[in-house]
């Protein structure tokens, strides 16, 4: 299968549009697109890191680098998540360390304020 049949099918057994790929890897849907259609065939470097970590795959796996790669889809390690719980994880996967720490605090923000929890803030206990 070639790379841009592989890069189809996984986003659509993943469940994922164009566009939400597209802001995942940091380009336009009609990028991704002619990625599917194998209009453009060279991708830079880092797309293609990020383009892997969208479709919770390899590189070596979309282009064909290692025969003995996977052609699965990596599911999270939770199957048990919701669609936009596995649209978080998809995203923080999609960012470098700094994008992943400040994903982290704006939901340590977002729990620590009442009107956004949906039930009480975990507290840390002293002494006992």
């Amino acid at each position: 299968m070639e790379t841009k049949d592989k890069i189809k099918q996984l986003r659509e057994e993943l469940g994922l549009t164009l566009e939400e790929v597209g802001n995942i890897v940091g380009v336009g849907k009609s990028t991704v697109r002619k990625w599917e259609t194998g209009d453009i065939a060279n991708m830079r470097r880092d797309k293609i890191a990020k383009l892997a970590v969208a479709l919770h795959t390899t590189p070596a796996y979309l282009f064909g680098w290692d025969a003995d790669s996977c052609p699965s889809v990596q599911q999270p390690d939770d199957p048990g998540l919701t669609a936009k719980e596995h649209e978080l994880l998809t995203l923080y996967r999609g960012v470098n360390p700094d994008g992943q720490r400040y994903i982290l605090k704006q939901a340590e923000f977002a729990n620590s304020q009442e009107e956004y929890r949906v039930s009480p803030a975990p507290t840390a206990k002293s002494g006992a």
